[in-house]
């Protein structure tokens, strides 16, 4: 199985993460609505007090695509620009192994 994945890193203005975080729980309403979806994770950073990471894995490109073209997803990056040090930093994944999702080496199994 194939699947697309990134992680996706985002630094808001000193003392603007709370903001930030409003801003894009939006978008857990629309991932439900997409099938292709597997993984959307939004993460605080214990390190770093205005990082917030997200982890998202997707069937395949073309479900990445519906997500990435969603009005939503538009209007939720409209809308981060007052409260971002710096524009979302993303991170191209290949998967190789893990738990919870099936491996590509495995043909479709579990890995």
């Amino acid at each position: 199985m194939a699947t697309h994945g990134h992680v996706v890193r985002f630094v808001a203005r000193p003392g603007k993460r709370d903001e930030l975080v409003a801003i894009l729980k939006p978008m857990f309403n629309e991932v439900e609505k997409e099938p292709g979806t597997l993984l959307y994770l939004m993460h605080l950073s214990d390190n770093e007090p205005d990082v917030v990471w997200f982890y998202e894995r997707y069937q395949d490109k073309a479900a990445f695509e519906i997500h990435r073209t969603s009005a939503t997803h538009d209007a939720v990056l409209a809308s981060l620009k007052p409260v971002l040090a710096a524009p979302p930093e993303i991170h191209w994944l290949s998967l190789v192994a893990g738990k919870g999702l099936p491996s590509p080496a495995s043909g479709g199994a579990p890995g």
